[in-house]
């Protein structure tokens, strides 16, 4: 079973920058309210906002779903084998 000191997974770390992209895609959209409507940037947030919003959303729900479910397989699958493996040392001895 993994300890307290150990290293977190890919997926968990793949967590954080989509977590940072989305936070700034929302930071960027309340810049636009106040920003001058022409700027190129403005007009594709105003265009494409909503959906960029819900794409980075379910990326960063998916993430975090698996990164869970493999967490929880490999911690099972860990301890399923512990108790094989300390009764095989236990024969041994």
């Amino acid at each position: 079973m993994r300890g307290p000191g150990a290293p977190a997974s890919l997926l968990f770390k793949l967590i954080v920058p989509a977590t940072a992209v989305f936070i700034v895609t929302i930071m960027s959209l309340i810049a636009v309210v106040f920003s001058d409507q022409r700027a190129p940037l403005a007009k594709f947030l105003n265009e494409y906002g909503t959906k960029l919003l819900v794409v980075e959303f379910v990326a960063v729900m998916g993430l975090s779903f698996l990164a869970m479910t493999v967490d929880r397989i490999r911690t099972l699958r860990e301890l399923r084998n512990s108790p094989k493996e300390n009764a095989k040392r236990e024969v041994g001895e």
